[in-house]
Protein backbone atom coordinates (compact mmCIF):
# COMPACT_ATOMS: atom_id res chain seq x y z
CA UNK A 1 0.00 0.00 0.00
CA UNK A 2 2.64 2.51 0.33
CA UNK A 3 4.37 1.77 -2.77
CA UNK A 4 1.07 2.33 -4.88
CA UNK A 5 1.48 6.12 -4.53
CA UNK A 6 5.38 5.80 -5.69
CA UNK A 7 3.72 3.59 -8.39
CA UNK A 8 1.03 6.14 -9.92
CA UNK A 9 3.61 9.60 -9.23
CA UNK A 10 6.27 7.31 -11.39
CA UNK A 11 3.86 6.22 -14.27
CA UNK A 12 2.74 10.08 -14.34
CA UNK A 13 5.79 11.28 -14.68
CA UNK A 14 6.97 8.72 -16.82
CA UNK A 15 7.92 10.84 -20.44
CA UNK A 16 7.51 14.18 -19.15
CA UNK A 17 10.02 16.71 -18.39
CA UNK A 18 9.97 15.99 -14.70
CA UNK A 19 11.47 12.45 -15.78
CA UNK A 20 14.68 14.07 -17.00
CA UNK A 21 14.85 16.28 -14.12
CA UNK A 22 17.70 15.38 -11.57
CA UNK A 23 16.35 16.50 -9.05
CA UNK A 24 12.72 15.47 -9.22
CA UNK A 25 14.48 12.14 -10.09
CA UNK A 26 16.47 12.24 -6.43
CA UNK A 27 13.36 13.18 -4.79
CA UNK A 28 11.60 10.20 -6.14
CA UNK A 29 14.66 7.62 -5.71
CA UNK A 30 14.80 9.12 -1.86
CA UNK A 31 10.74 8.42 -1.47
CA UNK A 32 10.87 5.38 -2.93
CA UNK A 33 13.41 3.94 -0.34
CA UNK A 34 11.12 5.65 2.16
CA UNK A 35 7.90 4.17 1.43
CA UNK A 36 10.09 0.71 0.64
CA UNK A 37 11.91 0.97 4.59
CA UNK A 38 8.60 1.99 5.76
CA UNK A 39 7.13 -0.96 4.33
CA UNK A 40 9.86 -3.20 5.94
CA UNK A 41 9.37 -1.38 9.24
CA UNK A 42 5.66 -0.97 9.46
CA UNK A 43 4.88 -5.10 10.00
CA UNK A 44 7.14 -4.79 13.12
CA UNK A 45 5.68 -1.99 14.63
CA UNK A 46 2.34 -2.82 14.08
CA UNK A 47 2.93 -6.31 15.67
CA UNK A 48 5.26 -4.81 18.38
CA UNK A 49 2.01 -2.23 19.35
CA UNK A 50 -0.09 -5.31 19.21
CA UNK A 51 1.84 -8.01 20.94
CA UNK A 52 3.85 -6.10 23.40
CA UNK A 53 0.21 -4.21 24.77
CA UNK A 54 -0.70 -8.16 25.45
CA UNK A 55 2.17 -8.95 26.69
CA UNK A 56 2.25 -6.07 29.14
CA UNK A 57 -1.29 -7.24 30.11
CA UNK A 58 0.13 -10.56 30.61
CA UNK A 59 3.10 -9.46 32.90
CA UNK A 60 0.95 -7.67 35.23
CA UNK A 61 -1.35 -10.13 35.59
CA UNK A 62 1.66 -12.27 36.70
CA UNK A 63 2.53 -9.45 39.03
CA UNK A 64 -0.70 -9.71 40.55
CA UNK A 65 -0.23 -13.48 40.83
CA UNK A 66 3.41 -13.28 42.52
CA UNK A 67 1.33 -11.00 45.17
CA UNK A 68 -1.26 -13.69 45.71
CA UNK A 69 -4.10 -11.99 43.91
CA UNK A 70 -6.32 -14.79 42.41
CA UNK A 71 -9.23 -13.28 41.84
CA UNK A 72 -8.73 -11.07 39.09
CA UNK A 73 -8.41 -12.48 35.44
CA UNK A 74 -7.60 -11.42 32.16
CA UNK A 75 -9.49 -9.97 29.71
CA UNK A 76 -10.77 -12.04 26.91
CA UNK A 77 -13.30 -12.71 23.81
CA UNK A 78 -15.62 -15.69 24.11
CA UNK A 79 -14.20 -18.75 23.16
CA UNK A 80 -14.79 -20.20 19.65
CA UNK A 81 -16.77 -23.29 20.35
CA UNK A 82 -13.94 -25.72 18.12
CA UNK A 83 -10.80 -23.31 19.66
CA UNK A 84 -9.88 -22.96 15.80
CA UNK A 85 -9.21 -19.29 14.13
CA UNK A 86 -7.32 -18.12 18.09
CA UNK A 87 -4.00 -16.64 18.06
CA UNK A 88 -1.35 -18.40 20.53
CA UNK A 89 -0.80 -15.06 22.75
CA UNK A 90 -5.14 -15.59 23.24
CA UNK A 91 -4.76 -19.11 23.66
CA UNK A 92 -1.80 -18.43 26.02
CA UNK A 93 -3.98 -16.13 27.76
CA UNK A 94 -6.74 -18.55 28.36
CA UNK A 95 -4.41 -20.96 30.00
CA UNK A 96 -2.76 -18.60 32.50
CA UNK A 97 -6.96 -17.57 33.63
CA UNK A 98 -7.27 -21.42 34.01
CA UNK A 99 -4.00 -21.73 35.87
CA UNK A 100 -4.78 -19.00 38.10
CA UNK A 101 -8.45 -20.39 38.83
CA UNK A 102 -6.92 -23.88 39.80
CA UNK A 103 -3.89 -22.03 41.84
CA UNK A 104 -7.00 -19.96 44.12
CA UNK A 105 -8.72 -23.40 44.27
CA UNK A 106 -5.51 -25.10 45.34
CA UNK A 107 -4.74 -21.84 47.21
CA UNK A 108 -7.95 -22.07 49.38
CA UNK A 109 -7.84 -26.15 49.90
CA UNK A 110 -4.46 -25.03 51.37
CA UNK A 111 -6.04 -22.61 53.79
CA UNK A 112 -8.50 -24.53 55.10
CA UNK A 113 -6.47 -27.88 55.51
CA UNK A 114 -3.62 -25.52 57.34
CA UNK A 115 -6.29 -23.94 59.66
CA UNK A 116 -7.77 -27.93 60.17
CA UNK A 117 -3.78 -28.54 61.06
CA UNK A 118 -4.07 -25.91 63.40
CA UNK A 119 -7.16 -26.86 65.00
CA UNK A 120 -5.88 -30.17 65.19
CA UNK A 121 -2.86 -29.44 66.94
CA UNK A 122 -4.27 -27.04 69.45
CA UNK A 123 -6.35 -30.03 70.50
CA UNK A 124 -3.77 -32.11 70.22
CA UNK A 125 -1.58 -29.72 72.61
CA UNK A 126 -4.30 -29.74 75.04
CA UNK A 127 -4.46 -33.33 75.02
CA UNK A 128 -1.15 -33.39 75.62
CA UNK A 129 -1.25 -31.47 78.89
CA UNK A 130 -4.12 -33.20 79.83
CA UNK A 131 -2.41 -36.39 79.64
CA UNK A 132 0.76 -34.88 81.03
CA UNK A 133 -1.28 -33.52 84.04
CA UNK A 134 -2.88 -37.10 84.01
CA UNK A 135 0.51 -38.45 84.30
CA UNK A 136 1.71 -36.77 87.52
CA UNK A 137 -1.94 -37.21 89.32
CA UNK A 138 -1.40 -41.07 88.28
CA UNK A 139 2.76 -40.71 89.80
CA UNK A 140 1.32 -39.17 92.64
CA UNK A 141 -1.19 -41.64 93.50
CA UNK A 142 0.73 -44.43 92.86
CA UNK A 143 3.35 -43.30 94.81
CA UNK A 144 0.48 -42.59 97.31
CA UNK A 145 -0.56 -46.66 96.81
CA UNK A 146 3.26 -47.54 97.31
CA UNK A 147 3.12 -45.58 100.41
CA UNK A 148 0.16 -46.80 101.93
CA UNK A 149 1.30 -50.89 101.02
CA UNK A 150 4.29 -50.38 102.90
CA UNK A 151 3.26 -47.65 106.04
CA UNK A 152 1.16 -48.74 108.89
CA UNK A 153 -2.34 -46.52 109.03
CA UNK A 154 -2.34 -46.24 112.70
CA UNK A 155 0.95 -45.63 113.56
CA UNK A 156 2.31 -44.23 110.26
CA UNK A 157 5.29 -46.06 110.63
CA UNK A 158 6.66 -49.06 108.45
CA UNK A 159 4.09 -52.56 108.35
CA UNK A 160 4.55 -56.04 108.00
CA UNK A 161 5.39 -56.17 103.66
CA UNK A 162 7.63 -52.63 104.38
CA UNK A 163 9.75 -54.92 107.41
CA UNK A 164 10.55 -58.49 105.20
CA UNK A 165 11.42 -56.49 101.85
CA UNK A 166 13.57 -54.16 103.69
CA UNK A 167 14.90 -57.27 105.77
CA UNK A 168 15.44 -59.21 102.23
CA UNK A 169 17.38 -55.72 101.20
CA UNK A 170 19.81 -55.36 104.10
CA UNK A 171 20.45 -59.22 104.14
CA UNK A 172 21.58 -58.82 100.27
CA UNK A 173 24.02 -55.95 101.20
CA UNK A 174 25.30 -57.71 104.08
CA UNK A 175 26.44 -61.02 102.47
CA UNK A 176 28.36 -58.66 99.96
CA UNK A 177 30.85 -57.07 102.52
CA UNK A 178 29.91 -59.41 105.72
CA UNK A 179 28.36 -56.24 107.73
CA UNK A 180 26.54 -57.80 111.14
CA UNK A 181 22.93 -56.87 111.21
CA UNK A 182 20.82 -56.85 114.63
CA UNK A 183 16.96 -57.27 114.82
CA UNK A 184 14.86 -56.10 118.17
CA UNK A 185 11.16 -57.49 118.62
CA UNK A 186 8.78 -55.89 120.95
CA UNK A 187 5.79 -56.75 122.26
CA UNK A 188 3.75 -54.52 125.02
CA UNK A 189 3.03 -56.36 128.11
CA UNK A 190 -0.32 -57.28 129.31
CA UNK A 191 -1.71 -54.89 126.21
CA UNK A 192 -5.03 -57.28 126.04
CA UNK A 193 -5.61 -55.86 129.39
CA UNK A 194 -5.53 -52.45 128.51
CA UNK A 195 -7.68 -52.79 125.48
CA UNK A 196 -9.94 -54.96 127.97
CA UNK A 197 -9.80 -51.90 130.87
CA UNK A 198 -9.72 -48.59 128.94
CA UNK A 199 -11.49 -49.80 125.39
CA UNK A 200 -9.81 -50.12 122.06
CA UNK A 201 -8.84 -46.48 121.66
CA UNK A 202 -7.13 -46.38 124.30
CA UNK A 203 -4.99 -49.03 122.89
CA UNK A 204 -4.44 -47.63 119.76
CA UNK A 205 -3.08 -44.57 121.82
CA UNK A 206 -0.61 -46.77 123.27
CA UNK A 207 0.48 -49.09 119.98
CA UNK A 208 0.75 -45.03 118.67
CA UNK A 209 2.90 -43.72 121.15
CA UNK A 210 4.77 -46.19 121.70
CA UNK A 211 5.53 -46.01 118.00
CA UNK A 212 6.72 -42.21 118.23
CA UNK A 213 8.89 -43.47 121.15
CA UNK A 214 10.82 -46.48 119.10
CA UNK A 215 11.41 -43.77 116.35
CA UNK A 216 13.32 -41.50 118.87
CA UNK A 217 15.30 -44.05 119.90
CA UNK A 218 16.12 -45.79 116.45
CA UNK A 219 18.85 -44.43 114.52
CA UNK A 220 19.30 -42.93 111.10
CA UNK A 221 19.19 -45.71 108.84
CA UNK A 222 17.44 -48.03 111.58
CA UNK A 223 13.82 -49.24 110.30
CA UNK A 224 10.73 -49.55 112.64
CA UNK A 225 7.79 -51.61 111.87
CA UNK A 226 4.78 -52.42 113.31
CA UNK A 227 4.61 -56.29 112.66
CA UNK A 228 1.42 -56.88 113.89
CA UNK A 229 -1.12 -56.32 116.48
CA UNK A 230 0.73 -55.40 119.65
CA UNK A 231 4.26 -56.36 118.53
CA UNK A 232 7.26 -54.28 116.89
CA UNK A 233 10.47 -54.49 115.24
CA UNK A 234 13.52 -52.32 114.86
CA UNK A 235 16.06 -53.42 111.98
CA UNK A 236 19.44 -52.33 112.67
CA UNK A 237 21.99 -52.24 109.47
CA UNK A 238 25.56 -52.63 110.74
CA UNK A 239 25.27 -53.09 114.57
CA UNK A 240 26.37 -55.73 116.86
CA UNK A 241 25.35 -57.29 119.93
CA UNK A 242 26.36 -54.29 122.19
CA UNK A 243 24.35 -51.61 120.01
CA UNK A 244 21.55 -52.90 119.77
CA UNK A 245 21.42 -53.48 123.88
CA UNK A 246 21.77 -49.89 124.63
CA UNK A 247 19.29 -49.12 122.14
CA UNK A 248 16.71 -51.51 123.79
CA UNK A 249 17.20 -50.06 126.52
CA UNK A 250 17.24 -46.76 125.87
CA UNK A 251 13.81 -47.59 124.65
CA UNK A 252 12.76 -49.24 127.89
CA UNK A 253 14.30 -45.84 129.65
CA UNK A 254 12.10 -43.76 127.71
CA UNK A 255 8.66 -45.84 128.59
CA UNK A 256 9.39 -45.77 132.13
CA UNK A 257 9.45 -41.96 132.19
CA UNK A 258 6.79 -42.27 129.92
CA UNK A 259 2.92 -41.99 131.26
CA UNK A 260 0.32 -42.51 129.17
CA UNK A 261 -2.99 -40.60 130.01
CA UNK A 262 -6.12 -43.25 129.36
CA UNK A 263 -8.96 -42.59 131.37
CA UNK A 264 -10.35 -39.76 133.07
CA UNK A 265 -6.50 -38.06 133.17
CA UNK A 266 -5.27 -41.01 135.23
CA UNK A 267 -1.39 -41.59 134.39
CA UNK A 268 -0.51 -45.50 133.16
CA UNK A 269 2.72 -47.30 133.24
CA UNK A 270 3.35 -49.32 129.99
CA UNK A 271 5.98 -51.61 129.71
CA UNK A 272 7.27 -54.43 126.78
CA UNK A 273 9.54 -57.69 126.47
CA UNK A 274 12.70 -57.14 123.85
CA UNK A 275 14.22 -59.72 122.43
CA UNK A 276 17.77 -59.05 120.26
CA UNK A 277 19.55 -61.36 117.57
CA UNK A 278 22.32 -60.37 116.31
CA UNK A 279 24.16 -62.41 113.01
CA UNK A 280 27.64 -61.65 111.79
CA UNK A 281 29.14 -64.58 109.97
CA UNK A 282 28.43 -65.73 106.51
CA UNK A 283 27.23 -69.38 107.39
CA UNK A 284 24.39 -68.17 109.97
CA UNK A 285 23.23 -64.87 107.16
CA UNK A 286 20.06 -66.18 107.00
CA UNK A 287 16.99 -64.08 107.51
CA UNK A 288 14.53 -66.34 108.70
CA UNK A 289 16.91 -67.56 111.52
CA UNK A 290 17.39 -63.75 112.50
CA UNK A 291 13.27 -63.41 112.61
CA UNK A 292 12.93 -66.74 114.35
CA UNK A 293 16.19 -65.80 116.82
CA UNK A 294 14.85 -62.42 117.82
CA UNK A 295 11.73 -63.76 118.03
CA UNK A 296 12.57 -66.99 120.29
CA UNK A 297 14.14 -63.99 122.61
CA UNK A 298 11.08 -61.91 122.42
CA UNK A 299 9.32 -64.88 123.89
CA UNK A 300 12.23 -65.40 126.42
CA UNK A 301 11.71 -62.21 128.07
CA UNK A 302 8.14 -62.44 128.44
CA UNK A 303 8.55 -65.88 129.85
CA UNK A 304 11.16 -64.31 132.53
CA UNK A 305 8.54 -62.05 133.96
CA UNK A 306 8.11 -59.43 131.03
CA UNK A 307 9.50 -55.94 130.95
CA UNK A 308 12.74 -57.13 129.79
CA UNK A 309 15.24 -57.29 127.37
CA UNK A 310 17.14 -60.72 126.13
CA UNK A 311 19.59 -61.42 123.66
CA UNK A 312 20.01 -64.46 121.64
CA UNK A 313 23.36 -65.58 120.77
CA UNK A 314 23.35 -67.66 117.80
CA UNK A 315 26.96 -69.19 118.22
CA UNK A 316 25.78 -71.24 121.27
CA UNK A 317 22.36 -70.76 121.09
CA UNK A 318 21.84 -69.61 124.69
CA UNK A 319 20.17 -66.58 126.06
CA UNK A 320 21.72 -63.43 127.17
CA UNK A 321 18.80 -61.25 129.53
CA UNK A 322 20.06 -57.89 129.38
CA UNK A 323 18.88 -55.36 132.63
CA UNK A 324 19.42 -51.01 133.06
CA UNK A 325 22.19 -51.53 134.86
CA UNK A 326 24.55 -54.03 133.52
CA UNK A 327 25.12 -54.60 130.15
CA UNK A 328 24.18 -58.31 130.22
CA UNK A 329 23.55 -61.25 132.49
CA UNK A 330 23.64 -64.74 131.45
CA UNK A 331 20.63 -66.91 133.02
Amino acid sequence: MLLIPQGVVFEMAYGSLLATNKYFSQIQSLSLISAILLALIMPTLIVEWLVGKQLRTIRQFCLRVKERNYKERLSLPNESRDGDGEDEIIVLMRDMNWMARQIEIREHDLHEQNSILITANTQLLTTQQRLHERTLELENICRHVQTLAMTDPLTSIANRRCFFDTMEQQFAAMVCNCRPISLLMLDIDRFKTINDTYGHQAGDKVLLELAVIMQKNARKGDLVARIGGEEYAILLPDTRSQEAAMIARRIQESLADHKFILDENKPVSVTVSIGICTLSQLPCLDREKLYNYADQALYHSKHMGRNSISIYDPNTGSMNKVTCNTSHSTT
